[in-house]
């Protein structure tokens, strides 16, 4: 067995992406793989589900960092660069950290911190950062033609529509949420 021990990282940005559960699979049946192939002993994987915009929110990325600092592990593995990032700033940073602590970020598609210069690993964070952006820009877009075309968005409310309507005619009326809370359990 080798002496380089690895942790996986792989994300989906949707719960419907996890739920399906094709992109985690395809995601950890890769790493298994990849790891296999590189004689790298992996030692844990973890995944997160969401968006790579908020990287405070990558609980899993975070704890995956955090067993590589503690000594578990001296490689990150994920399936490209932006998987761990869809911020220039902060996947730059993720790389500079990893060259400065000792350890390293390898993508399946040939990716090593190690190696890579910060050019291109600055070149792949942007473009990753600007597709995040086109794609959210792209979901307004389809969000505001399907509100104009009047379909019903998201889940369809569960509370009775009478009751709303009483909720509401309540509050116009003046009266406080707990009113209304201790009146609709009388009138239910």
């Amino acid at each position: 067995m080798t002496d380089t021990k690895a942790i996986g990282y792989i994300r989906v940005s949707t719960n419907r992406q996890a739920e399906n559960g094709y992109g985690l699979e395809a995601q950890r049946e890769q790493i298994f793989r990849f790891c296999e192939a590189q004689n790298l002993q992996l030692v844990a994987l973890i995944p997160d589900v969401m968006s790579g915009k908020r990287t405070d929110k990558l609980y899993g990325r975070i704890a995956a960092i955090t067993a590589i600092r503690t000594g578990m592990a001296n490689v990150l593995v994920v399936n490209t660069l932006d998987r761990s990032s869809r911020s220039m700033a902060d996947g730059a940073k993720l790389v500079a950290d990893a060259k400065l602590e000792g350890w390293r970020i390898v993508g399946l598609d040939g990716t090593d911190s190690d190696t890579v210069s910060q050019l291109t690993v600055h070149a792949r964070l942007l473009v990753a950062e600007e597709e995040r952006e086109l794609i959210s820009k792209r979901t307004k877009q389809g969000l505001i033609k399907a509100r104009q075309a009047g379909k019903q968005l998201g889940k369809p409310s569960t509370i009775d529509r009478k009751v709303v309507q009483r909720i509401v005619k309540q509050r116009l009326a003046g009266k406080g949420t707990k009113a209304i809370a201790r009146l609709s359990l009388i009138l239910v």
